[in-house]
């Protein structure tokens, strides 16, 4: 019975740990598990790339660091996600935690908001959208600002879904 037991905790283990393990190959990113921390890792990241040397901040903004994200909360979509991936880290934010780093930083800010999954044919994709927020007079201000569209498509062989494209956007 003991054995049972220390096979069943050793199989949850490898689940768990499978379920946030990275790969990278042939220039694109892999993650088993999770298709929103997937897209959410590959925006950041290809943010990074093309737009981390901008310095978007200045008089009333917060310039954004994509090694430290901060995402609007949704409970459908964002609970459960891991806080860290590889060198970037992210918070989890609803309305009243973003209105409070708002009150300590008092400039704007700007947030991630992970839209939900919508399909292309055979083809998924996760749409997360930049927006620079503030809060005055009692109210919620969403600039909507850029975007990266992460299209996936399911692999056969290894019975799980690959990011095939991350494109950028802007207004």
């Amino acid at each position: 019975m003991r054995k049972i037991g220390q096979l069943l905790v050793l199989g949850a283990t490898a689940l768990v740990g499978g379920a946030t393990a990275f790969a990278q190959s042939k220039g694109q990113l892999e993650m088993k598990g999770d298709l929103y921390s997937m897209a959410l890792l590959a925006s950041v990241d290809e943010m990074q790339k093309s737009w981390g040397y901008i310095n978007d901040g200045g008089e009333g903004r917060v310039r954004t660091d994509y090694s430290n994200v901060v995402v609007k909360q949704d409970p459908k979509i964002t609970d459960g996600m891991p806080t860290q991936f590889g060198t970037h880290h992210v918070d989890y934010l609803d309305a009243h935690a973003l209105r409070e780093r708002y009150k300590e930083l008092g400039k704007e800010f700007s947030i991630l908001e992970i839209g939900p999954i919508h399909n292309d044919g055979a083809r998924l994709h996760i749409v997360v959208s930049v927006y620079w927020f503030k809060y005055q007079r009692g109210r919620y201000f969403f600039a909507y600002s850029d975007w990266s569209d992460v299209e996936f498509q399911f692999n056969g062989e290894t019975q799980a879904f690959d990011i095939l494209d991350v494109k950028l956007g802007g207004i």
